[in-house]
C-alpha cells in the first residue's frame, strides 16, 4: 500500500511536469501591448480586440530566430522530458512490490528528477539572453540580454520558475518515502522473525 508521503510523491511528480509542459508551449514568457512570445509559440492581437489572436509555433529549431534561443529551447526540453521521465518512474513504483523500491525505481527517479530540475533551472537562467535577439528587439525595443526593454514578464515564465522551485523538493519527498519504505521492511521482517521465533519456542 503507498503511504501519505509516497502519493504525495506521485502526485506532485504528475502535476508538476504536466504544469511545466503547459508553460513551455505558453506565448506570455514576454510580451507588450500587442505581442507576445515563449520558447515555442509567438502570439500577435490587435489592441482594442486581444481575445482574437494569431499564434506562430516553432515547430523546428529552425523556425527558432536566435541560436542561445534555440540551445535554450533544446535545454528546456530535455528537463521536460527527464520531468516527465521521472514522473512515469514514480508512478510505476506504485504497483510494483515494496522490495524493488530502491533498486529499480525509487533512486533512479531520483536522481531523473534532480537532473531534470538542475537542467531546467539552466535553460530559465540562460533563456533571457535571447532577448539580444534581432526578433525581440522589434517586439521589445531595445532589449538585450537580461533586459527587456519595453516587454513585461508574463505569466508562463513565472510559471516555468515556479513550477521548478517546487520540483526541487521532489527528491527530498523520494527520499523521505524511500526511508519510509525501508523502515517498514525493516519492521516487516522483524515481525515475521519475532512471530517464527515464538512458533519455534512453542
Amino acid at each position: 500500500m503507498v503511504s501519505c508521503m509516497g502519493s504525495l510523491w506521485v502526485a506532485l511528480s504528475i502535476i508538476l511536469s504536466i504544469i511545466l509542459g503547459f508553460s513551455l508551449m505558453s506565448s506570455a514568457w514576454f510580451k507588450n501591448d500587442d505581442t507576445s512570445f515563449g520558447v515555442f509559440v509567438q502570439c500577435s492581437w490587435q489592441i482594442p480586440s486581444p481575445c482574437n489572436q494569431t499564434c506562430i509555433v516553432f515547430r523546428t529549431l529552425e523556425e527558432i530566430p536566435d541560436l542561445f534561443w534555440k540551445i535554450t529551447a533544446v535545454i528546456l526540453f530535455a528537463g521536460w522530458l527527464l520531468l516527465s521521465f521521472g514522473a512515469l518512474l514514480v508512478l510505476s513504483w506504485t504497483i510494483i512490490p515494496a522490495g524493488l523500491c530502491q533498486r529499480r525505481v525509487c533512486t533512479p527517479a531520483r536522481y531523473t528528477q534532480i537532473t531534470a530540475v538542475a537542467i531546467t533551472v539552466l535553460g530559465l537562467l540562460l533563456y533571457p539572453v535571447s532577448l539580444r535577439c534581432s526578433f525581440a528587439n522589434q517586439i521589445c525595443g531595445s532589449s538585450f540580454a537580461y533586459k527587456t526593454g519595453s516587454c513585461l514578464l508574463g505569466w508562463g515564465y513565472m510559471m516555468a520558475i515556479i513550477t521548478v522551485m517546487f520540483s526541487c523538493f521532489l527528491p527530498i519527498i523520494g527520499r523521505y518515502n524511500l526511508n519510509e519504505m525501508k523502515t517498514k521492511l525493516l519492521r516487516s521482517e522483524l515481525t515475521q522473525r519475532t512471530l517464527a521465533c515464538e512458533d519455534h519456542m512453542y
